[in-house]
């Protein structure tokens, strides 16, 4: 796909790898390449099930990249919103298994993107799942 989701398949999966060393935060950019590999996956007969997870070893995704949206104008920060919850309904509505490989913090939309799957399985250990704002 690109360079902040990697795309493959193997055996009716579509495996989504969230890529943005460190944390996986994920920019308009990288929502961009998510929604398209979610529709590749859809559009794909021999693709049965989506996994989706994080590179490396301690995080899934940490939710939006804040930095970015520090440096945003607040019209940005509303249509980079509405993207997000256009590529999560996408994921929540496409008629696939969708599974979160949950392999490390999980924190904020990061969980989001993770409750719109319509399965969670987390690797044993010891990081955060949950939302900051509370």
């Amino acid at each position: 796909m690109g360079s902040l989701v990697d795309y493959s398949t193997e055996k009716g999966v579509a495996r989504l790898t969230l890529t943005d060393p460190p944390v996986n935060a994920y920019t308009h950019e990288m929502l961009r390449e998510l929604d398209a590999a979610i529709l590749e996956a859809r559009f794909d007969n021999d693709v049965h099930v989506i996994v989706i997870t994080g590179h490396g070893e301690k995080h899934f995704c940490a939710g939006a990249n804040i930095d970015m949206l520090r440096e945003s104008d607040p019209t940005f920060k509303y249509y980079f919103c509405l993207h997000a919850n256009e590529t999560l309904q996408r994921l929540e509505q496409t008629p696939k298994l969708v599974i979160a490989a949950i392999n490390g913090h999980c924190v904020g939309g990061g969980l989001e993107i993770a409750l719109a799957c319509d399965l969670r399985v987390a690797r044993e250990g010891s990081y955060s799942i949950g939302l900051p704002e509370r």
